[in-house]
């Protein structure tokens, strides 16, 4: 993982980073993590960036730990939870061989941070990841979708041919313009020029069944048009790009 990268992003984070719990209308996250929730439970926030969501697992668990490659988004994060005294904030980088400083928790979030493109370091991930899902615990992960990047890249030939153009003049304003076709079928595709692996629902369940985790929900977190359109056409409507809410049990 590039510590350097995610420094640098940590002073601007907020404009240059999607944030999913902002973009999750519905509250699926939210309403997850309070289904969840246990005074006497140990819960982690892998990936937590400038902790975004560790404040609300710090108000519903016993104990929270927080873990993040960026120092910097660790600073951020320690102060949006200055309220609370039951965090603990650990640099750690996820695709380390070696474990971190605290035992397996009762529930784990890990929003987007399975994204690379490296097979060899999404597997690293996948291992740390659901080897800190305790007995008994639960893993909830949001995960980009490839289905649906593969109906936004529908969605977009299809407002170049209602626009009048040509199917080959279609084609070749509206597909790969990150240079995602090498890389397709393994799910990795261009985000702002940045290469990111993009989950198959059924991929998803076998990466968990392998690693001894059974999966009790997968839906869909919808966003707006305009996370992938810089400029949606008024028509585009439902229904809407999503990534993946995975609730899986140890």
């Amino acid at each position: 993982m590039n510590r350097a990268y995610w420094d640098e992003l940590s002073e601007d984070y907020d404009e240059q980073i999607f944030s999913v719990l902002r973009s999750d209308d519905t509250g699926q996250i939210a309403e997850c993590i309070a289904q969840h929730a246990d005074p006497t439970h140990t819960a982690a926030d892998l990936g937590c960036g400038p902790g975004q969501i560790t404040p609300l697992l710090a108000a519903q668990f016993g104990h929270v730990h927080a873990c993040d490659i960026s120092q910097g988004l660790l600073e951020s994060a320690r102060q949006n939870c200055h309220p609370y005294e039951n965090v603990d904030f650990h640099r750690y980088d996820l695709a380390n061989t070696q474990p971190p400083s605290f035992a397996p928790v009762d529930f784990v979030v890990c929003v987007n941070v399975l994204l690379t493109a490296d097979l060899e370091i999404r597997e690293r991930l996948w291992e740390r990841v659901t080897s800190l899902v305790g007995h008994q615990g639960t893993l909830l992960l949001v995960l980009p979708s490839h289905e649906s990047a593969l109906y936004t890249n529908f969605r977009r030939l299809d407002s170049h041919v209602r626009s009048g153009h040509s199917g080959a003049d279609a084609v070749h304003h509206g597909l790969d313009r990150e240079g995602n076709v090498p890389q397709l079928e393994q799910g990795v595709r261009g985000i702002d020029g940045v290469k990111t692996k993009h989950f198959l629902r059924e991929e998803i369940m076998v990466q968990l069944a392998d690693r001894s985790l059974q999966v009790e929900q997968i839906s869909k977190i919808t966003y707006d048009w305009a996370t992938e359109f810089a400029d949606p056409p008024e028509w585009l409507g439902a229904p809407h790009p999503w990534n993946w809410l995975v609730v899986a049990k140890r």
